[in-house]
C-alpha cells in the first residue's frame, strides 16, 4: 500500500501549473484554429472537436480556481477543510462537456437525415493530427501531476485531454474517409465523438458526487489500512475503517481496542504511532480520527 515517490512535492505542484496554464493557452488556440477551419472545410467532426476544447478552456479555469482554494487549510468557518472544491470542480467541468456536445448531435442527425453532401479540405486532418499530439503532451503532465498531488481536478483534466486526443483521431480518420465518397461519415463520426465525450463527461461527473458524497474508499485499501493497524504494537483489535477522500487528502475513521490495564499516557503514545505508520505508508493520508475501546 506504501505510496512513496522520489518526486519533490513542490516541483510537481509547480508543473501542475505550467500544464494546466499552457493546456488553457493551447485551447484557446485550437478551439479558434478548429472551429474556423471547420466552418471553412465544413467538417462537423472537427467542430465538435473545437466544442471540446472550448469546454477544456472552462475546465482549465475551474481547474485552476480549484486547485487553488483546496490547498487552504481549515478555518473556524470550514473546519474540515476546503479539500471537496476540487470535486466541485469536477462536477463543474463535466456540466460544460456535456452541454457543449448535445447541440451538435442533433444537428449531426439532421445532416445525416437530410443527406447533405460535405467535401472536406485536407487542412481538416492536419489539424486534427496536430491537435491530438498537443493534447497527447498535456494528458501526459496532467496525468502524472494529478497521480503524484493525488489531485481529483486534475486527474479529470487529464481525463478531459485523453477524451481530446481520441476525438481529434476519429476527425483525422473521418477526413480520409469522407475524401473517398462516404459524405455521411463526418457527421457520423461527429455523434459517436460526441457520444465518447458524453461517456467521459458523465465518468468525471460521477467521481465528482462521489467525492462530494463522501463515498467510501474501496474495500481492498481499507482492509490494507486495517492489517497496517494491526502491526502497531499495543493494537488487539480494529473494528472499524471507513475512509473518504477530501480533496487531495485521504480522511480516516477507526475504532479499534486496547488493553485495558495500560494507562492512558501508553493509549495515547499507542494512538500516536498509528497516525505516524499510516502516513508513512500513505504520503496522503491527512486526519486520521481515532477512537479507542477497551478489549472486551
Amino acid at each position: 500500500m506504501r505510496h512513496e515517490s522520489t518526486k519533490n512535492p513542490e516541483k510537481c505542484e509547480a508543473c501542475a501549473r505550467k500544464t494546466i496554464l499552457l493546456g488553457l493557452l493551447a485551447n484557446l488556440f485550437l478551439a479558434a484554429f478548429k472551429l474556423f477551419v471547420g466552418f471553412l472545410g465544413r467538417s462537423r467532426a472537427l467542430i465538435g472537436s473545437g466544442l471540446c476544447n472550448l469546454s477544456d478552456i472552462s475546465s482549465s479555469v475551474v481547474v485552476i480556481t480549484g486547485i487553488k482554494y483546496s490547498k487552504k487549510p481549515a478555518d473556524h468557518r470550514y473546519p474540515y477543510g476546503y479539500g471537496k472544491i476540487e470535486f466541485i470542480a469536477q462536477v463543474i467541468m463535466s456540466a460544460t462537456m456535456i452541454l457543449g456536445t448535445v447541440a451538435l448531435i442533433f444537428s449531426s442527425f439532421i445532416v445525416i437525415a437530410k443527406r447533405i453532401l460535405i467535401v472536406q479540405h485536407m487542412v481538416v486532418f492536419f489539424v486534427a493530427i496536430l491537435s491530438a499530439v498537443i493534447n497527447g503532451l498535456l494528458y501526459k503532465f496532467a496525468h502524472c501531476g494529478g497521480k503524484e498531488l493525488n489531485s481529483p481536478a486534475l486527474k479529470a483534466h487529464a481525463e478531459h485531454n485523453k477524451i481530446d486526443v481520441i476525438s481529434s483521431l476519429l476527425v483525422a480518420v473521418g477526413v480520409i474517409v469522407t475524401r473517398k465518397g462516404m459524405h455521411w461519415v463526418d457527421p457520423a463520426i461527429a455523434i459517436f465523438e460526441c457520444a465518447h465525450v458524453l461517456h467521459g463527461s458523465f465518468a468525471i461527473l460521477k467521481e465528482g458526487l462521489k467525492g462530494i458524497m463522501d463515498t467510501n474508499l474501496p474495500a481492498d485499501y481499507l482492509e490494507n489500512i486495517k492489517n497496517c493497524i494491526l502491526k502497531v504494537s499495543g493494537v488487539s483489535r480494529v473494528n472499524q475503517v471507513r475512509g473518504r477522500q477530501s480533496g487531495r487528502q485521504i480522511v480516516l475513521d477507526v475504532i479499534m481496542q486496547l488493553d485495558p490495564k495500560i494507562s492512558v499516557l501508553e493509549a495515547k503514545k499507542i494512538n500516536q504511532s498509528v497516525k505516524a505508520y499510516l502516513r508513512g505508508e500513505d504520503k496522503h493520508i491527512g486526519n486520521i480520527a481515532i477512537q479507542v475501546v477497551p478489549e472486551e
